[in-house]
């Protein structure tokens, strides 16, 4: 089914309001996952919502705590985040880190006691439209077996990294080959994965999403540098904010919460000007999309490139919503 942006912001806030969450509180956090969800990223948008609301229910989530700054060292920063609403944190530490870089260049927030930011992208998105270099991320609970291990030991710690071109180009990734959000959004629309997404009950590769989602054998992105660098993530983040690592997360907690994040934003026009760096990422872009296509009808992918024409499309025609989805939001 096809909703309108207005409709899908206004069941949000009336969700948030009905859980005592403040006006202005509420306003902010549904518009950003109305926003969320506009530009094509449902599975932390709509779809993650309702579990966002089970875990605001259970007190994981304060929606009246606000994040304190715990320490400040030139251009890093560690920030106590009291378990506040993920996604409005997120998006003040990464202002934070674009404060820091005007005044250092380069503008490093380490996050503690966070919780889950729903769509890590919009964070360095926002730093790019703002002509910054927009990196982050965030580790997790263990969701994923290390290469080698058939047991979750290690997160999927999403990586975001964001450059100011035209259109914005943005790696947007789990350490995984498919975060649960996307298995969900594929089994939802009765699809398999594209390519293999984990392992099965006997250990064999497979493309069905919820084989995946119910073992929870995911497969690292890359096997095993995806495991190695979701490992390095995970310490780096633990030791900038003096945070929780996802062993810690995973030993301690009873959900996930109380993660560990990093926000960099490294300020770009003091370093090269407008026109030469409007015209070196154009030949970059350039150089990439004019390789022969392997496949005539599919163009060369640029990553982030999609979510200008899903935008565009979701504003047009309304936007797409799993007919199950409504119904668990229209019923919260």
């Amino acid at each position: 089914m096809q909703v309108s942006y207005s409709e899908l912001k206004q069941e949000f806030k009336r969700v948030l309001l009905a859980r005592g969450v403040e006006e202005g509180t509420a306003e902010a956090c549904a518009t950003m996952f109305a926003d969320t969800t506009e530009s094509g990223v449902y599975s932390h948008g709509v779809n993650r919502f309702p579990r966002f609301i089970q875990q605001l229910e259970k007190g994981d989530i304060d929606p009246t705590a606000k994040p304190t700054k715990v320490l400040s060292l030139g251009a890093i920063e560690q920030w106590d985040a009291h378990q506040a609403i993920g996604n409005l944190t997120a998006k003040e530490m990464m202002d934070r880190a674009m404060v820091l870089a005007d005044q250092h260049g380069i503008g490093v927030v380490a996050l503690k006691n966070a919780n889950h930011w729903m769509r890590g992208g919009g964070y360095g998105w926002q730093a790019a439209e703002n002509g910054y270099i927009g990196i982050c991320w965030t580790n997790s609970i263990a969701v994923m077996p290390p290469w080698g291990a058939k047991e979750c030991r290690i997160g999927t710690n999403p990586l975001i990294i964001a450059i100011p071109s035209n259109p914005i180009t943005m790696v947007d990734m789990s350490c995984s080959m498919y975060s649960y959000g996307m298995l969900e959004v594929n089994r939802l629309a009765g699809r398999q994965t594209f390519v293999d997404a984990g392992f099965d009950d006997d250990g064999n590769l497979t493309k069905d999403p919820g084989t995946v989602e119910k073992n929870r054998r995911l497969l690292p992105m890359g096997y095993w540098k995806g495991s190695g660098l979701s490992i390095v993530l995970d310490m780096i983040a633990t030791l900038l904010s003096n945070g929780l690592s996802v062993a810690e997360v995973t030993e301690e907690k009873d959900d996930e919460y109380c993660v560990s994040q990093v926000f960099i934003a490294i300020e770009v026009d003091r370093l090269i000007d407008g026109k030469t760096k409007d015209e070196k990422l154009q030949r970059i872009m350039d150089y990439v999309k004019t390789a022969e296509r392997a496949d005539p009808n599919i163009e060369v992918r640029l990553p982030g490139h999609e979510f200008t024409t899903i935008l565009a499309d979701n504003r047009a025609n309304g936007i797409p919503v799993d007919d199950t989805v409504w119904a668990k939001l229209k019923s919260l």
